[in-house]
């Protein structure tokens, strides 16, 4: 099996001076991947995704290349320039279709939206039940999303919403159909944008593994590491942010270097589905959803998260102290099914299903489904957070163990050997820096600075300095390499769309 000797000294801080080695031997994993087992032909997307657009109300054409800034829209000959415009257009029930290009919002703001971020309750910012496809050729002659790339892939500019915020809420109260979100077939990139450490192999201070990374390591907000940067902005903003309700489904994306959450959003009544996406680089979580109704109402909402590829998520800071999982069990959701997927070099751990219901009665009721996964080279396969107690490390073997999953847990298991059509897909100067990871830590104390004088003078504590630098922390990946990974895998991971 790829045998797990990424150790949890991979995050611990050591005493002063000291350097934490968390080798995962590159070597063997390679050699490991040379002996086949299983399929590994390219495989298609599974049954449960569709790609093809149903269409309701009117379809709206978006080209970055072909369109016009005062086209209706209406075909693909008259199609939009902008798909702001295109979303400000669209009523409910309406399909956007987008071709290859770069979509940076009205006037190349830097973002997208339908409603406002953090205002869904509001009236105007409700939001529409939209269908939007990326994926197509200029002339809307053919949909594939990895050789007609759509991307919302932001470089100077600076703001403070999300990359894409998608509203869909009906008014308290209503009693009509339910409405349909899609999200299909789009490119979310921070990698251009964000600010990076720029590489350099000898000094430490970058955090830069080895010549073949990009860069250095990501700057956290508010760090100021002493050397050359690279890039515009490093705040919170999250790549794609739900607020949703109804049958929604997000499919066939790419969610890359994602400074705050591939994924984050507020689940009303309904089901969402997360299928066949690439979650690759992405910092504090791939996907978190959390319920968002009153507790009578838990029980209608649902999620399934399924063939999804989770590689290379990483905490919030470089002191490897919280966040950086997979995917994470919230609150707020009656059933969650995580099936299928491929979870891989997650910094903290692939799931975590955490604690917060607010009752242990509801807490009993929730229905936690995990089965049928591949799991490698995480520093956990799965966490178990409880209330006022240290969360359970749970290795993928003894999943079925762990009592608050289930009632479905069986087939869980690290990735088999053989897959090395998956495994050299991945970009491996990537994979070599993080599984010979390294944390070094070092603390000092001088009795005669003027901050410990003066707390001296008051009897307060005195102040030491404590300096954290990882060979490796969020660094930027290429994003182009992260489309290889579609359909590596057969039966598991994101598989190739139709």
């Amino acid at each position: 099996m790829l045998t797990k000797k990424l150790a949890a000294a991979a995050v611990i801080l050591l005493a002063a001076g000291t350097v934490a080695n968390a080798q995962f031997n590159f070597k063997n994993l390679k050699d490991a991947a040379q002996k086949v087992a299983g399929n590994n032909k390219p495989s298609s997307a599974a049954s449960t995704t569709s790609s093809t657009p149903a269409a309701q109300g009117k379809t709206y054409y978006v080209s970055a290349s072909t369109g016009s800034a005062r086209a209706d829209g209406l075909s693909a000959t008259s199609a939009m320039k902008d798909l702001q415009k295109a979303i400000n257009t669209a009523q409910d029930n309406d399909v956007i279709l987008v071709a290859e290009g770069n979509y940076l919002g009205n006037m190349d703001r830097g973002y997208i939206e339908c409603g406002r971020f953090g205002n869904a309750t509001q009236e105007s910012d409700r939001g529409k039940f939209i269908s939007i496809y990326g994926g197509y050729s200029p002339d809307f002659s053919e949909r594939d999303i990895i050789k007609h790339v759509t991307k919302l892939q932001p470089r100077d500019q600076k703001f403070i919403a999300p990359l894409f915020n998608m509203n869909a809420r009906r008014p308290y109260g209503y009693n009509g159909p339910e409405g349909n979100v899609v999200i299909d077939g789009l490119v979310f990139d921070f990698g251009e944008n964000n600010i990076y450490c720029v590489a350099n192999v000898n000094d430490e201070i970058t955090g830069t593994p080895n010549e073949g990374v990009l860069t250095g390591r990501f700057v956290e907000p508010d760090a100021a590491p002493n050397c050359p940067k690279v890039g515009y902005a490093n705040g919170d903003e999250y790549a794609l942010h739900l607020d949703v309700e109804g049958n929604v489904r997000v499919s066939n994306c790419i969610f890359v270097n994602c400074r705050d959450y591939g994924i984050a959003g507020l689940m009303g009544k309904g089901h969402i589905e997360i299928s066949n996406n690439i979650f690759i680089s992405c910092r504090y979580a791939a996907c978190q959803i959390r319920g968002s109704v009153r507790d009578a109402d838990i029980p209608l909402v649902s999620l399934e998260f399924h063939h999804n590829t989770v590689l290379f998520t990483w905490t919030r800071t470089k002191v490897f102290d919280d966040m950086g999982q997979g995917f994470r069990f919230m609150n707020g959701i009656r059933t969650i099914d995580v099936h299928n997927n491929i979870f891989g070099c997650n910094s903290n751990c692939a799931v975590e299903r955490v604690y917060y219901e607010t009752t242990p009665a509801m807490e009993q009721a929730k229905i936690s489904n995990l089965y049928d996964n591949y799991f490698f080279a995480n520093r956990r396969d799965l966490e178990i957070a409880s209330a006022g107690a240290a969360s359970i490390s749970v290795p993928a073997a003894r999943i079925e163990e762990a009592e608050q999953i289930g009632p479905k847990y069986e087939g869980n298991m690290e990735m088999p050997e053989g897959n090395d059509a998956f495994i050299n897909a991945i970009d491996q100067p990537y994979l070599e820096g993080f599984l010979t990871l390294k944390i070094m830590s070092s603390q000092s104390y001088n009795a005669n600075s003027a901050a410990n004088q003066v707390n001296r003078l008051f009897g307060l504590n005195q102040q030491g300095t404590e300096i954290v630098r990882p060979s490796m922390y969020c660094n930027k990946y290429p994003w182009e390499k992260a489309k290889d990974l579609f359909g590596k895998v057969n039966g598991y991971g994101a598989q190739m769309p139709q």
